[in-house]
């Protein structure tokens, strides 16, 4: 193997120990299950001399419950087991001499009388003959409602807790060795169908490239004709455009001479334009590049460029950039006096300065219009024809 699984290896290390741990527990409770039940069906063997009074009560169980626990396999294992028997009123049936253990002790209260079947001793009481089928159930509810517990422990040094860790140990060996042999067959098979996929491939590879050889010789020697006369064609299409390539820089010369001119007059042209046209683009472009989330046509530029003073100038970009940015302490004027039902808000810069805006399809906001209180009234003539 190339490569072993960590993940493997810690599981066949802590797995069995783990499993050990978890198992004596519940092996505990299905044991205590199985002798309750076992001891339940035994717990009255000799039932006729019992009620002849011949056999006390305490006897016969004792005797069967040690019956059941001396035939017990998982006792012989070295499982300890604990098993106490009471009846309805709480009296010790088994083991019979914790009764006397108590009543040493003062403790009165856990020998009371066994009731009306059976005396102190646990010898049956002789019914009268009208009394005696009352006497028979009641004798049978007394029998079925005696409480049987049973704590079963298995020891880690007994047989039959080294038993089951040993099995495990053997469990876990053996998953290992069936692991171990199944990857390495994987690999084996995983190394053969690789090494069959290259050899395939490589074949492939051989015969495609002796089909595209063939292919191409075929092409060659088929088209060895066309290409003498397509190389007949261009050495003539060759001097035909040598011709044309000096007729072509006559003329281009004489078109240099007319750009030279129209050059000239551009240049001309340009200087005569406004200053005010190149910020525009400017501070369009630069507002396109910065502020990503206010939609800013042209016209809007124009209408900063017009403030003429550039502390206002600059006073209207500080807003435009706090609204681009979501600032929260923005003075936003909702309602805007003299326009009624408009959608547009109204933001305030220097000391006369208004930027009229409304919420942006495209982006997050769209302005409409920047101007002072001279641009006002035609400013919002604009807006209540927006609103309309």
């Amino acid at each position: 193997m190339k490569s072993f699984s960590f993940k493997i290896l810690y599981i066949g290390v802590f797995a069995p120990s783990i499993l050990y741990i978890l198992t004596l527990p519940y092996l505990g409770l299905l044991l205590q299950h199985d002798f309750s039940q076992a001891i339940r069906k035994h717990l009255i063997q000799n039932e006729f001399d019992l009620l002849q009074g011949k056999v006390s009560l305490y006897d016969e169980v004792n005797r069967n419950v040690l019956s059941v626990l001396k035939e017990s396999r998982v006792v012989q294992l070295g499982a300890e087991i604990r098993v106490r028997i009471t009846d309805q009123h709480e009296n010790i049936i088994y083991p019979y001499y914790e009764r006397f253990l108590f009543k040493a002790t003062g403790e009165e209260t856990l020998s009371k009388s066994l009731g009306p079947l059976f005396n102190e001793d646990g010898f049956a009481l002789n019914p009268e003959r009208a009394e005696l089928e009352t006497f028979l159930q009641d004798y049978s509810d007394y029998i079925q409602g005696m409480n049987i517990l049973a704590r079963v422990e298995v020891p880690v040094t007994s047989w039959l807790g080294s038993g089951i860790l040993l099995g495990y140990i053997l469990l876990t060996v053996v998953v290992l060795y069936l692991y171990y042999q199944r990857s390495t067959r994987l690999e084996e098979l995983m190394f053969e169908e690789k090494l069959e996929t290259e050899k395939r491939t490589a074949v492939e590879q051989v015969e495609h490239s002796l089909q595209e050889a063939r292919k191409k010789l075929t092409e060659i020697q088929s088209q060895e004709e066309e290409w003498l006369e397509e190389v007949e064609r261009l050495e003539k299409e060759k001097d035909s455009l040598e011709e044309e390539l000096i007729e072509s820089l006559e003329q281009t010369e004489e078109q240099k001479e007319k750009i030279e001119k129209l050059e000239g007059e551009m240049v001309r042209q340009t200087a005569k334009k406004p200053k005010a046209s190149r910020e525009e683009r400017t501070l369009y472009e630069r507002f396109k590049k910065l502020y990503r989330n206010l939609e800013i046509d042209q016209k809007v530029v124009n209408e900063l460029v017009q403030l003429g003073n550039e502390k206002l100038k600059l006073q209207a970009e500080e807003v435009l950039k706090r609204l681009n940015d979501g600032d929260p302490s923005l003075k936003i004027r909702r309602k805007i006096a003299g326009v009624e039902r408009c959608d547009a808000y109204e933001l305030g810069f220097g000391s006369s300065g208004r930027i009229y805006y409304i919420p942006s399809e495209t982006r997050q906001f769209k302005v409409l219009r920047i101007g002072t209180k001279a641009s006002q009234s035609k400013d919002l003539a604009y807006l209540q024809g927006k609103s309309k």
